[in-house]
């Protein structure tokens, strides 16, 4: 099977989670590619930028609808932004929804900046997350 970019971008999220001590399973959630359960009760969908940042990612209306599903579903929901080989960002579905409009049916934007030696800044297409994510909440805190 052919290696497409995608599998390699997820992948650096994937094995950061695998490798972490509260880690018990990894299934699809659905047929959306990027959309993972992991265990029994935390899903995460993930999305991926090449390059350096800032980075920018797509909201389809398609992926609002999934993690607003989700929202509904015992457990956690989380976004995992994958900013080239710099860091991965993780947002909570309520996070996600300060920046981006959870009902449009059009596609929005996020834009991901980790200024050197800097906590990650997040925008979306409504506005900005209120707060700065650190570097070290990915994995960690999709099992807290």
């Amino acid at each position: 099977m052919k290696i497409q970019d995608k599998d390699i971008w997820h992948g650096a999220a994937l094995t950061q989670i695998v490798e972490h001590p509260s880690f018990k399973a990894l299934n699809r959630a659905s047929d959306k590619y990027g959309h993972y359960l992991i265990n029994s009760d935390i899903r995460v969908f993930l999305k991926y930028s090449k390059g350096s940042g800032p980075w920018h990612f797509t909201i389809t209306p398609d992926d609002c609808s999934v993690m607003l599903h989700d929202s509904f579903q015992a457990g956690a929901t989380f976004v995992t932004f994958v900013c080239g080989t710099t860091t991965i960002a993780l947002v909570t579905t309520l996070e996600l929804w300060q920046i981006v409009e959870r009902t449009s049916n059009s596609q929005q934007w996020i834009r991901v900046a980790a200024p050197s030696g800097k906590s990650i800044r997040i925008r979306g297409s409504t506005g900005n997350l209120p707060r700065t994510v650190a570097h070290n909440r990915f994995p960690a805190d999709l099992f807290d």
